[in-house]
Parts: C-alpha cells; structure tokens; sequence
C-alpha cells in the first residue's frame, strides 16, 4: 500500500459545503471533457483543471474517482478507448499523492509522469494507436497538465478559502 505524506491537509467530504464542493467540481469536470479547444490541427482541452483541483482539494481516492468517472463516457464512447479511463485515474491519484509535499504544479507534472508510461503502452499497445500519434498527444498533454496545474493551484486556493473561512 502506498502511504500518502501528510504535510497538506485534505478537507473531508463530511459537511453538505465539502460534499456540495466535491460534487460540483466533478460536474464541471464532466462538462470539461466535452468542451475542445481547435487549435490548427489539435484538440487542446482543459478537463485535468477539474481532476487536479479535486485531489488538491479531497486527496487521492476523490482525485482518482473524478479523473476515471468523468473521462468514461469520452473514453468509451467518442474515442473507443477505455485505457484513457485508467490513466486518468492515475493522474487523479498522483497529483493528490505528490500535492502534499509539493508545488501544486509540480504535483501535476509528477503525476503526468507517473501517468506516461501507462499512456504510452495502452495508446501504442493496447489502443493500437501510430506512435507518432502518440508521441504528439503526450506533448500536447504536457502542457495541458502545465496550464491546467497553474489553473487548479488558483482554484484550490480560492475553494478552500470558502470551505475553511479565515477565522478572526
């Protein structure tokens, strides 16, 4: 078993705020999915925002959850690819897991690279995708990781102000 550092507390899903908070974040992380940026021949979208700010926000398991839940319907039934399902449960996992003793963006990008090799064997292997193919998606998914960390750091920082109130 993996033993998750401790330095960054997570908040608990156990008031109806957090469970509000929770469930909003993966509502919107569901609608993410579906919104595509074209970008001359690329499709850039920002949906690891959502994953990245649930495992800051809730820890690994919530992280995992959001990640492998909202990417299903797109996995299976736009890209026909449900290996997408796990890598983006890893990355759920693993933003959480390097978050507590990390930068926020340095946590995504950690889990981005614990998240590659996977990408790499199912796209090439399992998913029978062209490697050049491949190899443009995981540049195109390094700096969406990068924008949507940046992104998710802002997030985290503004839903717990609202979840945990300063108090005087």
């Amino acid at each position: 078993m993996i033993a998750i550092p401790t330095t960054k507390k997570f908040l608990q899903i156990n008031s109806l705020s957090a469970t509000l908070a929770f469930t909003s974040l993966a509502l919107i992380t569901l609608v993410l999915t579906f919104l595509v940026l074209p970008l001359a021949n690329l499709r850039i979208h920002f949906f690891q925002a959502g994953i990245f700010t649930t495992a800051f926000l809730f820890g690994p398991l919530a992280g995992a959850l959001v990640g492998g839940l909202t990417s299903s319907y797109v996995a299976l039934a736009i890209m026909h690819n449900p290996w997408i399902i796990g890598g983006n449960a890893l990355l759920g996992f693993f933003s959480a897991y390097f978050y507590t003793k990390n930068h926020p963006v340095k946590a995504a990008l950690l889990a981005y690279a614990i998240q590659l090799p996977y990408l790499i064997f199912t796209d090439i292997f399992l998913a029978h995708m062209p490697v050049y193919t491949v190899s443009g998606i995981v540049l195109i998914l390094f700096f969406e990781n990068l924008i949507c960390g940046l992104i998710a750091t802002t997030l985290t920082l503004q839903i717990k102000t609202l979840l945990n109130p300063p108090q005087d």
